[in-house]
């Protein structure tokens, strides 16, 4: 099923660019400097309105994932160093180096597609650890967040395959703390905010056990903090590329948002559920001890100060708040979350 809903979705975007795959590169009519730079490396390319979107970053990051020759690469990204820091999709997209521009574009797909679906039998097996049905597992295709990563170049589906694969090391009786902690690691340097996951998972085990299990957080923010000392030695001659749009003041954005929502039914529509969603999970997770539940607990923090730039959009904030959207139908159907959750010290602390 994580194959056949793939495969329908990039077909139905795919179809009406004439099987172009630069689609996914979520190239924008405003951003001529990106689009040049795909067009001289691939040919044709197909454009969307505005300015696009990430796709056409982890594009340039894809042809030269360790930042060997950034004034011919990465001084092409609008924020060398934030778009840098999400290293491990394009490096994977772009065969760490080795790939040439037209086997990339292919690959950033097919990296996202094998990621898709991976992810759901990671979650399908996570939910029959605890007792549950494996059709759970259809809470990762089915997530309008995912899709919409897919959609448009993004490295959200790999980090939460990996961020799934960590807490499944710790729910599992053969898996590890060593095992959860690379994993959280490897998410965390696919997209950085990941870490937040971690921290949840962090902190319902010392709920649960009265310990903390610091090597599950602590390395992967060594990690992260070592790429990008290595980002800031080796683009410090590029432009910074200006403040982070991202992040504003609590609920002001959401609060902004709803401006934009009201123009468009469907946005409106979306935006409102989408709000609830937040809500009744955070409602029904803080008196769970899910491991998966209170891992993304921390994202509906993070939505409460993310600017208008990302509630405006209805696909942007599902991205943001993905981790929400795949861990609360395991709350709903969970028969009994709390003790499902439950991990034994043989296999939770290694």
């Amino acid at each position: 099923m994580g194959v056949a809903i793939g495969l329908v979705y990039i077909s139905r975007v795919l179809i009406p660019a004439g099987w172009n795959p630069s689609i996914f590169l979520a190239l924008g009519e405003d951003s001529p400097r990106q689009t040049a730079y795909a067009q001289s490396r691939l040919g044709s390319v197909v454009v969307r309105d505005a300015f696009g979107h990430d796709g056409k970053f982890f594009f340039i990051q894809a042809n030269d994932p360790f930042h060997l020759q950034p004034d011919t690469n990465a001084a092409f990204l609008d924020r060398p160093v934030y778009r840098g820091q999400r290293m491990l999709y394009p490096a994977l997209a772009g065969g760490f180096g080795l790939f040439p521009p037209g086997v990339v574009v292919w690959a950033m797909l097919g990296v996202n597609l094998a990621a898709l679906v991976a992810a759901t039998v990671v979650a399908g097996k996570l939910a029959i650890a605890w007792g549950a049905s494996p059709w759970l597992g259809l809470a990762v295709p089915l997530n309008l967040g995912l899709l919409s990563e897919i959609d448009i170049g993004g490295a959200g589906v790999v980090a939460m395959l990996l961020a799934l694969g960590g807490v499944f090391a710790l729910s599992s009786p053969r898996g590890t703390t060593a095992a959860a902690s690379l994993l959280f690691t490897f998410a965390a340097l696919s997209r950085e905010v990941t870490l937040l996951f971690a921290a949840g998972v962090v902190a319902v085990l010392f709920l649960i056990k009265r310990r903390i299990i610091w090597q599950l957080l602590v390395i992967p923010v060594v990690a992260v903090g070592a790429w990008r000392l290595y980002l800031l030695a080796r683009l410090s001659d590029l432009p910074s590329g200006g403040a982070d749009r991202e992040l504003g003041a609590p609920l002001i954005g959401i609060w902004e948002a709803i401006g934009y929502w009201r123009e468009d039914p469907i946005d409106l529509a979306i935006g409102v559920v989408l709000a609830t969603v937040l809500v009744a999970f955070v409602l029904r997770a803080v008196r769970s001890r899910n491991l998966l539940a209170w891992a993304a607990l921390p994202t509906v923090a993070l939505a409460l100060i993310l600017s208008v730039y990302v509630w405006r959009e209805p696909y942007d904030i599902a991205r943001a708040i993905a981790p929400v959207l795949t861990a609360y139908p395991f709350l709903l159907f969970l028969a009994a979350p709390k003790q499902a959750s439950e991990v034994s010290d043989e296999h939770a602390f290694g």
